[in-house]
């Protein structure tokens, strides 16, 4: 192999296989994530009785088991907090299949996704859903954000955190945002 050639193998193994890659830890999104939903003027009224986070992730990727895992952990942390008054809840939501998801949402009475890395394949099914039942969609991964996840934590190039909102998203899964919270964050439309 020529010597240049190394580098370049270097540098390809180097990149993640997909841009599924959160740039800012998950203590950091969640509280953003928590306060973002009380800039949603429907919100309480989707959620009804809890706040009830499903985090979603893909059993077999290790980055996506990892995520569930730190978000878990500062959801534990989170237990006896309120937001407007709301428990705050969580279901772990391993993604095998489309119809196993569905019954175990129903179940927990999901009103918010988180989405790990490692999903980007089942984007369309998770946003299908989350729109049948108003289920508000959030994630770490920029590039969900993109493909139609509704709230999203990316990082600005001062290395502060970034709120990212798919504004048509957001109202397909019944989510209206306040006007000072899409000020101040990256629309995509």
């Amino acid at each position: 192999m020529r010597p240049y050639g190394w580098l370049v193998l270097g540098f390809l193994l180097t990149v993640p296989a997909s841009a599924q890659t959160m740039p800012m830890p998950v203590d950091i999104q969640l509280p953003l994530f928590l306060k973002i939903l009380t800039y949603d003027r429907s919100f309480v009224f989707k959620a009804r009785s809890a706040i009830t986070i499903g985090v979603v992730y893909l059993p077999g990727d290790p980055a996506s088991v990892k995520a569930k895992d730190e978000m878990v952990s500062n959801l534990k942390r989170l237990s006896d907090r309120t937001i407007k008054n709301l428990p705050i809840k969580y279901v772990t939501l391993e993604f095998r299949d489309v119809a196993s998801l569905d019954k175990a949402v129903k179940a927990g009475k999901v009103n918010v996704f988180y989405v790990a890395p490692g999903l980007g394949d089942q984007i369309p099914h998770l946003l299908k859903m989350a729109r049948s039942y108003a289920i508000t969609t959030a994630t770490g991964v920029p590039e969900f954000v993109q493909r139609g996840v509704a709230v999203g934590i990316g990082m600005k190039a001062d290395k502060k955190p970034d709120i990212l909102i798919n504004l048509p998203s957001s109202r397909s899964e019944g989510s209206e945002f306040d006007a000072s919270l899409l000020r101040i964050a990256t629309v995509v439309k």
